[in-house]
This record gives C-alpha cells, structure tokens and sequence, in this order.
C-alpha cells in the first residue's frame, strides 16, 4: 500500500514518516486504502438510508390505501340507507325535510333507546320548572357506543322566570342511540325526535 504526499502528490511507502520527492512531513497524507474504506461506508450508508425511504413509502401507500378503501364503503353504507329512506316516500323524493318520528313526556329522569339509520338526528327538549325556589333543570344527553353524540341543558335559578324552554341537540350516525334524560323540579318535559330525510 502506498501513501500520497498531500503537498506534491508524490507516491511513498507506507512506512515513510516525510515525502521522498518535497521533504513534507506524511502525518497530513491520506494512504489510497483509506480512500476506498471511506467510500465503501459512505456508499453502505447511502444504501441504508434509500432502503429505510422504499420502507417508508411503502407503509404510508399502504396506510393511503387501507384508508381510502374504508371510507368509500362507509359513505356507500350511508348513501344506501338515506338512498332507502327517501325512496320510500313518493312525493318528496327530490326534497328533504325534517319529519317528527317520535315524542315523548314525563316529570322525572328517563333513558330512552332509538335505532338510527344513519341520517341526521334532531332531539328537541323542553320543560317547564315548577316555582324557583331553587336551582331546577333538565339535562338531555345522546350517546352511541358509550360516547357522547351530544347534549343540551335547560336550567332555571331563583332569578329566573317560570317559563318553558327549549334546546336542541343534532347528529348523525347509525346504530343504537341511548338518549338520557336528568331532571329536577319539573312541571314537565317533553322530548320530540326529528329525522332529516
């Protein structure tokens, strides 16, 4: 093997401590073997570092893919079940509205169960407290698969009026939907649902 003076380029033994042609110290001279290691494991890296990029891009097209595919089926499931719904009324097929299908009454705290389709859900609240002595109030919570779609609350205080309000809640989704319902010092309340189809 063979150094190279870093001054004149002269070749010298690998042994030698100063250039055979100028006289220069060799410490500063790099041998033609060291070249080659260094650029045997540059290239190695750059191989790595392409092969860990073909990795990746793999993964994330895939991820894409697997993505894309769930949500054309979903919104092919939902389309279908609105598609169903206003076929089965003649005289609005073009047009969609919201169409009251089911109320329902009481005084206390109640859960009520509802199977939705996958179109969207209106629930309407309203109540009537009775004298405001103190705090009264009605909660109305939608939940799907433990988690909550949505809430209104409807409260009164020794300041306000006797009066009945109101409050919505919209969603939409398909499957079994609890709708809980919380009161305290009520004349009454009433629950009307809506579907928009």
């Amino acid at each position: 093997m063979s150094k190279y003076c870093s001054n004149c380029g002269t070749e010298n033994k690998e042994n030698s401590t100063f250039c055979r042609g100028c006289g220069e110290r060799l410490s500063k001279i790099h041998s033609t073997s060291n070249n080659n290691s260094l650029k045997n494991e540059n290239n190695k890296i750059l191989i790595g570092i392409i092969i860990a990029l073909i990795i990746i891009i793999a993964i994330i097209g895939t991820y894409a893919f697997v993505t894309l595919n769930n949500n054309e089926n979903s919104d092919t499931t939902t389309s279908f079940a609105i598609e169903n719904k206003s076929n089965s009324s003649v005289s609005n097929v073009n047009t969609k509205s919201w169409h009251k299908i089911d109320s329902f009454s009481g005084v206390g705290d109640k859960i009520i169960t509802l199977n939705a389709e996958g179109n969207k859900i209106r629930v309407t609240s309203s109540a009537m407290p009775i004298k405001n002595y103190a705090d009264n109030f009605m909660y109305t919570t939608v939940t799907r698969n433990g988690y909550d779609v949505g809430s209104s609350q409807l409260s009164w205080n020794s300041n306000s009026a006797v009066a009945t309000k109101s409050d919505s809640i919209e969603f939409t989704g398909s499957g079994t939907h609890y709708i809980n319902v919380l009161t305290y010092e009520l004349q009454y309340w009433n629950l009307e649902i809506y579907e928009y189809y």
